[in-house]
């Protein structure tokens, strides 16, 4: 059985509640919602990351995995994503006036920049390690943006990201037999049906409507809840006949597939 480490869990940071990042191998992570305080100093060992999007709870570590270990990091950060996410970044975020631009300050051990970009193709494979290959799949948010099918050996997880209902999970689910794991997001509670709706997001009542669709059983875990509605949001999904044996992950949770 093949695994990955959720680094943060959560659709902001709260009091006790980290963003969203998953570790995928020791030098590999989807997305930057929380490296530092779940990492330490191992985070000065991330050389990829893989970005879902250009939201800031996907994004903001970026910038202290950077800092923080700068003298510390002998290669540079390689950002992967969509094109539209990658020029997100450069323009507003890594721009010289919210944060440096580290393409353009070389590292202290070795002959690079700090930060390389890298714009990936959808439904391409990309291989991770003799093990491990990622591959990207549009979703629905307000921003262009994906999820990923991780590959470990002979297994798969697929993790949405941010999406509303999206007709490509039933379909993506469906057409690989690999996958047995599904991260779903599960931001609002089902009576902010407007709100989700408006910030592309999804609630309890729309998570049943997207596993309707799915052919076969696979292990499912929810992520993303927001920190001041998580209790109701949990409530509803252990209410649910379609939802209650999902898991509701946390930060540094273990995800099995």
């Amino acid at each position: 059985m093949e695994k990955i480490t959720i680094l943060g869990a959560y659709g902001a940071k709260g009091f006790k509640q980290e963003s969203s990042s998953f570790l995928l191998t020791d030098t590999h992570a989807i997305d930057a919602g929380n490296l530092l305080r779940s990492l330490g100093e191992g985070a000065a060992r991330i050389e990829t990351i893989w970005l879902t999007h250009s939201h800031l709870d996907h994004i903001v570590e970026i910038a202290y995995i950077l800092d923080s270990y700068f003298t510390l990091r002998s290669k540079p950060l390689k950002l992967m994503g969509l094109a539209h996410t990658l020029e997100a970044i450069q323009t507003h975020f890594l721009n010289d006036v919210i944060w440096p631009d580290f393409s353009k300050i070389p590292l202290c051990n070795a002959d690079s920049m700090s930060v390389v970009y890298e714009s990936i193709e959808l439904n391409r494979v990309y291989t991770i390690d003799e093990i491990t290959s990622i591959e990207a799949m549009e979703t629905v948010h307000t921003v262009p943006s994906c999820g990923y099918i991780v590959r470990k050996n002979s297994s798969a997880v697929l993790i949405t990201a941010d999406s509303y209902k999206n007709p490509r999970l039933r379909e993506t689910i469906n057409k690989y037999p690999e996958i047995s794991a599904l991260v779903l997001e599960c931001t609002f509670p089902s009576e902010m049906d407007a709100l989700a709706l408006e910030s592309l997001h999804l609630t309890p009542a729309l998570a049943e409507e997207e596993i309707k669709g799915v052919q076969r059983e696979v292990k499912l875990y929810f992520n993303h809840l927001k920190p001041g509605f998580t209790e109701t949001i949990k409530k509803e999904i252990k209410a649910s006949e379609l939802l209650k044996n999902g898991h509701i992950l946390d930060d540094g949770d273990t995800i099995y597939f």
